[in-house]
């Protein structure tokens, strides 16, 4: 597959980028469609963007574990890439947890 110069670049540091994106937009959908108002709010949209935030994300990680295979990177994209790719995992963590939060908390503390 041929790619890009710019695509060869960002490559590093697709897990990083995408990831806190994607955790950004699922932390915004669960905090205020789920958690700020005090009526019942159904998890499934929450759900959705979750589920679709880790798999963006798991494939950005992947993309920049990729790097590590090749045997011309240097040794400054395989440190980026492997922090990357480990955010990546933390910040799909981080994305479970509010669906996990909207499936068990009530809607209101009154």
């Amino acid at each position: 597959m041929r790619r890009g110069p710019l695509a060869d670049m960002l490559q590093p540091w697709a897990g990083l980028g995408v990831g806190i994106l994607t955790a950004g937009l699922v932390h915004q959908i669960g905090s205020e469609g789920v958690f700020n108002s005090c009526k019942p709010v159904s998890p499934v949209p929450l759900i959705i963007v979750a589920v679709l935030g880790i798999v963006v994300t798991t494939a950005a990680g992947i993309a920049s574990s990729q790097v590590l295979r090749g045997k011309e990177e240097t040794a400054a994209r395989k440190v980026v890439a492997v922090i990357s790719a480990g955010s990546a995992a933390l910040l799909v963590f981080s994305m479970i947890l509010p669906v996990i939060a909207s499936l068990i908390l009530p809607p209101c503390f009154q």
